[in-house]
């Protein structure tokens, strides 16, 4: 990012009755030039190396908030990253030091890669918690995170992984298994998010499955700026 290879673009996060009514916009990395042919993030994280990306996108959301501060945005941060270091001890006691900053911040955990401590994971997710900070997982039912995770992390939202919305497409049974997916999630976090919604039809089966939250480009693409992205939303509100 400091070399201007990347950029963050915001894609809301909205209710699938009401898409003005915002729980917050998600800012994602996006190529500033040609498409790479290759996912970044992913050789990123077999080199061990994705902390030090993470480390500048959460360093630059934070950056926004200050300067925006009706702004209510999350971020995206591998599991990799999920252990307490020098620099989240510093962001740590910013957030404390600043706890309406840190109600308007969401640190999405990916399952991309398996955490390094489960132990240290659930500190992390505690720590940041405790200073007003909302947790997410990110993609759920895709890859490493556990429902032992989950319990004992205690996370806000939960955001299903769109490979489910996408096999809901295909049969009733896969519209059964969101469903049930949607209700077990609901016991578990606060907030509950079905990702990649792209049609009406998608947005159909989200309400059909009793979808509280969607996210998909249905609704926008990421965008580097937007419009409304300093009107309350809702997480912000509580």
């Amino acid at each position: 990012m400091r070399q201007g290879l990347f950029h963050l673009a915001f894609q809301p996060v909205v209710s699938p009755a009401n898409a003005q009514r915002v729980l917050y916009h998600e800012g994602l990395l996006r190529s500033t030039g040609e498409p790479l042919g290759f996912n970044p993030f992913a050789v990123l994280e077999r080199l061990q190396s994705i902390r030090q990306l993470d480390r500048c996108v959460v360093s630059r959301v934070i950056a926004l908030l200050q300067r925006h501060p009706r702004m209510t945005l999350g971020c995206n941060i591998s599991a990799q990253s999920t252990r307490l270091d020098p620099h989240w001890e510093r962001v740590l006691q910013q957030l404390a030091d600043d706890a309406d900053l840190a109600r308007r911040l969401v640190i999405e955990i990916t399952e991309s890669s398996a955490q390094p401590s489960h132990e240290r994971a659930i500190e992390f997710v505690h720590q940041l918690r405790r200073t007003g900070c909302h947790v997410a997982i990110d993609d759920f039912g895709s890859g490493f995170a556990t429902l032992t995770f989950i319990q004992q992390g205690q996370p806000d939202l939960i955001k299903i992984d769109q490979g489910y919305i996408r096999r809901a497409r295909q049969s009733s049974l896969h519209v059964k298994t969101l469903k049930h997916l949607i209700g077990l999630c609901s016991t578990l976090a606060a907030h509950v998010v079905v990702e990649g919604i792209e049609t009406v039809e998608d947005l159909a089966i989200a309400q059909e499955c009793d979808a509280q939250w969607v996210q998909g480009f249905l609704f926008a693409r990421p965008k580097a700026l937007i419009d409304g992205l300093e009107e309350p939303c809702v997480i912000a509100l509580r």
